[in-house]
């Protein structure tokens, strides 16, 4: 049997071959995923129930294993013929695992491959081969407590470098904490955003050695942007390196004890639920005028090449292709379709990142498309936690620490 799906059997083909045979029993269709929990339910359960409901002849057990989990757990599995028939993956999981033949090859004739937007297209083609359906765009930017900014005047979001030290200013002379710069996820996040719109090379010649973060003028200038923002009383640079990105941050946000914080999309549901949170979401601020739209290429479903259920896996993964069916994930993540014609789940509280997207500016974080090495992301946090404790480091160390990464990649 051929791994290509684009050659099995439609989908009311298949369920009509289930309900001609007597004796047919139901097909379990078993799909691991770091979504689709109480905490992080990204609409699968109902969009479960609507596929079930859809294709009577397939019964869908969802497993739950998050996402570091699914590093340890998963490969064994694969390796070993009992994976799960459909598989949430990310890009680097794609490549490692459709390299070494454990993932369906989806190639480049199904219909949805045609609407990906050209930058995802690209990123999901690997040699000519497809082993991943892009499911969402989340964004990452800022997250602004308005409620605090009022206080002091202020209407609306920094969106550059010298409205965000004023902001800074304004509310640290008001006795208000101004921002959660924590040491890991926030500052890369800041740093990768305003470096690779400043960056005087290709972000993937970066990736790949061709060129040197230590060359680059936009990353070391960057660094110096972090310490003009500690100057003006943005944030206490050694205070920030011990604050916890994942728990520490987001509880102090959330809780309205800081007015600005560095994340993902991905939170607003969390902090919608605190009622006295008037918070709205919008782009890195940057050098230039609109922000930077920092899009993260997240969820993906992939297909077992060992399963023994394909065609009920590719019913499975091509129904969250249809506009209606992807729109319920999307108002949940609060993200943005992969496809060309597709919708925003975005709240009108992000619609500073919208404007920032419609200005074009837009930089894919180049981890999550594949064009930096995993191995760089860690170095990342790390060096720029310690760039917290240490400011008066020189720029070159670092950005030689990231050459470094590059090289031992390669």
């Amino acid at each position: 049997m051929t791994n290509k799906l684009t050659t099995f059997m439609t989908t009311a083909a298949f369920v009509a071959s289930i309900a001609q045979g007597a004796a047919a029993q139901d097909v379990v269709l078993d799909v691991s995923a770091w979504k689709g929990n109480e905490a992080e339910p990204a609409g699968l359960p109902e969009l479960i129930e609507k596929f079930e409901a859809e294709n009577p002849g397939i019964d869908v057990e969802l497993s739950y294993i998050s996402r570091s989990d699914t590093d340890i757990v998963i490969p064994p599995r694969l390796q070993g013929g009992n994976a799960p028939d459909v598989l949430m993956v990310d890009m680097p999981l794609s490549r490692a695992w459709g390299d070494a033949g454990l993932l369906t090859d989806f190639g480049t004739d199904p219909e949805w491959y045609g609407r990906l937007t050209p930058a995802l297209r690209d990123a999901v083609t690997l040699d000519g081969k497809v082993f991943a359906i892009p499911l969402e765009v989340i964004g990452m930017g800022l997250y602004t407590n308005m409620g605090l900014l009022r206080q002091v005047g202020i209407e609306s979001p920094p969106l550059t470098i010298d409205d965000l030290k004023a902001t800074c200013t304004a509310l640290s002379d008001a006795g208000i904490n101004p921002m959660l710069m924590a040491g890991g996820y926030p500052i890369t996040l800041f740093t990768i955003a305003n470096g690779l719109e400043a960056a005087t090379t290709p972000v993937g010649d970066l990736g790949d050695g061709t060129a040197k973060f230590v060359d680059d003028a936009g990353f070391s200038a960057t660094l110096d942007t972090i310490r003009e923002l500690a100057a003006a009383n943005c944030f206490d640079p050694k205070v920030m390196a011990g604050v916890d990105p994942w728990s520490t941050a987001l509880a102090e946000f959330k809780a309205g004890n800081f007015a600005m914080l560095p994340q993902g999309a991905w939170n607003i549901g969390n902090f919608s639920e605190s009622e006295d949170l008037d918070f709205v979401f919008g782009p890195i601020p940057s050098r230039s005028g609109s922000g930077v739209a920092a899009d993260l290429f997240g969820i993906a479903w992939a297909v077992s090449a060992a399963t023994e259920n394909a065609e009920a896996a590719n019913a499975f993964v091509t129904f969250f292709t249809q506009p209606e069916n992807l729109q319920v994930l999307l108002d949940a993540e609060s993200a943005y379709s992969p496809f060309d014609d597709g919708a925003s789940g975005t709240p009108d509280l992000a619609a500073a990142y919208d404007e920032a997207r419609a200005a074009g500016g837009i930089v894919n974080y180049p981890f999550a498309v594949l064009q930096w090495p995993a191995s760089l992301d860690p170095e990342f946090w790390d060096s720029l936690t310690g760039f917290l404790l240490d400011m008066d480091q020189d720029n070159a160390d670092i950005l030689v620490r990231w050459d470094e990464t590059v090289e031992d990649s390669l």
